[in-house]
């Protein structure tokens, strides 16, 4: 597969001539005029190497540096600058870039170092996988879902606004609130991140505001809350939904004012913080009970975005398995294609954290050099025959489907791939339909 080369700069001519040159030497070239679409670009698509304008139009193109260098430092960027900018060009070196090249571009002279850092690029992935370093990323997601909602991001990140992340528990909130952080020019700020529901009403206020010294008994010094750590960076609050009353209608107030006052304080402190929040619950509901205040949630979702249940990306489940594989350092550190099929065929009810359990508890227990169907979990690995998984009804319209899989199946002697074939879906969708109407491998021959 060629070489994905992002091109940025707000010339489309000058862009669609170096397009031109690198698709003729068998590279992918894309094209990007402005810092927004570059990182959504970016976001959308595999791209193995940038080459960036000094000059935008009115935008700083050494400002999107960083943010490229955050979403994965592993893709090279090289520097494009005109003569009288050179200085700054050595200076985006010293932030990250590969290497500069001055105008008028000479091609040779760009494939030389594009080959050069492609080259360099491939080998610390490399490294860094034998290395089993590298934390599962939302960025690395097959899922076309997925992927459309990191396109979206992309661009929201580029703003200031609020950002609700909603999904059901263990769906990854927090790696895609990390994600945005990570596109946002504030990126060289800190994360700050506070999980509203693992604090006692007290203790929440104090984490979140902080406290003057002499505040309380045994306030020896002063403790400034995540408000004030986020200064110029992100305020992840995590589950918002389990805030009590009192603490909506302060973090509303600092939402608003920008400002924020201690515990036993009596000034106020101006804060400048990105907020990002998260929830698995049903806000309106609770706004219409009473229990959560309605003005709050206008703030907080000026931009919603929604993350989808693993069991509705199974182009995802396997990657994510090896990632963890990869992230734990372990012997084990293959996954056999029958444990790819059996974690496919699972309907996953607690997300990537039952999967990053799972694959935890198989490498507990597996004694080889790859994870086998019976190193998983008893739930993942038996068969899930009769019915929907957890015995719940299927309606009619699910029944019909899981007849025709089930008679694809049996006249295809149960080959996947010929039953995919004949029911016009990939072999992952197969696999997921499977799962989720309790399909096993022996549920076709007594069809």
């Amino acid at each position: 597969m060629p070489a994905t080369i992002l091109i940025v700069d707000d010339r489309l001519r000058l862009c669609e001539s170096l397009q031109a040159s690198l698709e003729e030497r068998g590279y992918r070239a894309l094209i990007a005029t402005a810092a927004a679409e570059a990182l959504a670009r970016f976001a959308a698509e595999k791209v193995d190497a940038v080459l960036l304008d000094v000059r935008l139009g009115e935008e700083d193109g050494l400002a999107v540096l960083p943010r490229f260098r955050a979403l994965d430092p592993l893709v090279p960027v090289i520097v494009v600058t005109g003569y009288g900018t050179v200085e700054s060009a050595v200076a985006a070196i010293k932030d990250g870039a590969f290497d500069y090249l001055q105008k008028p571009i000479k091609v040779e002279k760009l494939l030389k170092v594009l080959e050069n850092a492609l080259r360099l690029s491939l080998l610390e992935r490399e490294n860094r996988e034998l290395r089993g370093r590298g934390r599962p990323s939302p960025a690395g997601s097959s899922s076309p879902r997925m992927r459309s909602m990191l396109e979206r991001l992309a661009k929201l990140a580029a703003s200031d606004m609020p950002i609700l992340i909603r999904g059901e528990s263990g769906t990854g909130k927090e790696l895609v609130a990390e994600y945005v952080h990570a596109a946002s020019a504030r990126s060289r700020g800190a994360l700050e991140k506070v999980n509203c529901a693992a604090f006692p009403e007290s203790l929440l206020d104090n984490e979140l505001f902080g406290h003057e010294r002499g505040a309380f008994t045994g306030a020896s010094s002063a403790f400034r809350g995540v408000f004030e750590r986020a200064q110029g960076g992100t305020l992840f609050l995590d589950e918002v939904g389990d805030m009590p009353p009192s603490i909506q209608a302060k973090i509303l107030r600092a939402i608003q004012n920008k400002e924020v006052r201690r515990l036993g304080g009596s000034s106020t402190i101006t804060v400048d913080a990105r907020f990002v929040a998260a929830t698995n619950k049903d806000l309106e509901s609770m706004v219409a009970a009473g229990s959560f205040r309605s003005d709050l949630l206008y703030r907080l979702n000026a931009a919603t975005v929604l993350v989808p249940p693993l069991r509705e990306r199974p182009e995802d489940i396997a990657g994510l398995a090896r990632g963890f594989l990869a992230e734990s350092g372990a012997p084990a550190s293959a996954l056999a294609p029958e444990t790819e099929e059996a974690l496919l065929r699972y309907s996953w009810p607690g997300n990537v954290r039952e999967l990053k359990s799972a694959v935890q508890y198989a490498l507990t227990v597996s004694s080889g050099p790859a994870i086998l169907p019976g190193d998983l979990p008893d739930c993942v690995r038996g068969p899930r025959d009769g019915g929907a998984p957890g015995g719940g009804a299927l309606g009619p319209r699910e029944e019909a489907e899981r007849g025709l899989i089930l008679r694809a199946l049996a006249e295809s002697g149960f080959n996947k791939a010929e039953a995919a074939r004949r029911l016009e879906m990939s072999r992952v969708t197969l696999y997921s339909k499977m799962g989720k109407y309790g399909i096993g491998n022996g549920a076709a021959h007594r069809a």
